[in-house]
Order: C-alpha cells, then sequence, then structure tokens
C-alpha cells in the first residue's frame, strides 16, 4: 500500500505515520484494488485537520476530519472512510446481482454461426438468442452497458425512435450504430 504523505504546517512524526498506515490497511477489504491513497495532514489554529483519500478500482472515496489530537482526526477520518467503502461496495455488489426486468418492446432475434460452417461453404446457425429491445435514451443505455455482461446493448432510441446499437469498444469507449431503413 502506497501512501503519499502531505504535511502543511506541521511536522508529521514516525507515530502518526504508523497509526495511518495501520488504520487505513483495514480498508483494503472494501476495495478490489486500491490505486493510490493520500493523507493530508494540516494544523489551523489549535485543531488538526486530516484529509484522506483514495482512489480505487471501483469507486475512490474521501473524508476530511479536525480534532484537538492528531491520531483522533486521523481515526474520524478513517472511520467516515470505512463507512463510504462499505456503501459504494454494498452498492456495487447490489447492480451485479440485480435481476434484468421484464421488458415489453419488440423482440429481436439474433444467429450466431459456427466459424467452420462459413468456410465450408454452408452456413449454419449454431444458437439463437433473442433480444428484447426496450426503449431508451442514450444515456440510459449508457448506464444498461455498464450494468450488462455482454458487450452490445440494442435499444429503442426514445428522441428519434429508431432501433440503435450501443457497444464497447477495445479502446474502451463506446460506438453507436444507427441503421438506416
Amino acid at each position: 500500500m502506497n501512501i503519499e504523505y502531505i504535511a502543511r504546517k506541521i511536522e508529521l512524526n514516525d507515530k502518526a505515520k504508523r497509526f495511518t498506515e495501520k488504520k487505513l490497511a483495514k480498508l483494503e477489504k472494501y476495495f478490489n484494488q486500491i490505486l493510490d491513497i493520500r493523507a493530508e495532514f494540516t494544523q489551523e489554529r489549535h485543531l488538526y485537520v486530516v484529509d484522506l483519500l483514495i482512489n480505487g478500482k471501483d469507486f475512490d472515496a474521501r473524508a476530511t476530519s479536525q480534532n484537538k489530537d492528531l491520531l483522533s482526526a486521523v481515526q474520524d477520518a478513517v472511520d467516515k472512510l470505512e463507512m463510504q467503502a462499505r456503501k459504494a461496495k454494498t452498492k456495487l455488489k447490489g447492480r451485479k446481482r440485480q435481476a434484468a426486468e421484464p421488458m415489453t418492446a419488440p423482440d429481436w432475434s439474433v444467429d450466431v454461426l459456427a466459424p467452420d460452417s462459413v468456410t465450408s461453404g454452408q452456413p449454419r446457425i449454431v444458437t439463437t438468442t433473442t433480444i428484447e429491445v426496450k426503449p431508451m435514451t442514450i444515456e440510459e443505455a449508457m448506464l444498461q452497458l455498464g450494468k450488462s455482461r455482454d458487450g452490445f446493448i440494442v435499444f429503442l432510441n426514445a428522441v428519434s425512435g429508431r432501433v440503435n446499437v450501443l457497444y464497447k469498444r477495445r479502446d474502451s469507449n463506446l460506438g453507436l450504430i444507427t441503421p438506416e431503413l
């Protein structure tokens, strides 16, 4: 765990650093991967201000705390981070487990061809999947694509009334296909 310490108007001792590392180590269970941690310590008059920022793979968390005692301020900030991280982690798990809602829009079927059947000159249908087309805006489709395990989503554009396909590109951007009929 790499922690960047920033001290303003205060000299940070090893005891405070070790205490901060010990408390932040307990937060690792809420993050799939911690990318960066920044701990900023400031003294304003008689109060110590601790600002902690954790950049994780799935989400970020930030907490600020003020107290007359430096270690108490660190503890308060870590407690706030733990509450944020617990809430964000349960929200992520809830999205993954959320069942798809039944859709009432028209069905579109997709046929998948076997690669060896194309080379032999006689393509044959290996599997058929039914995709329900739901009316939504492009922004809603982007959110649904983020929740989906598929690399694409077929939807009825609520603005134009046309069928669109939104797909994930290899460069981690999104592509939009709007067929002309």
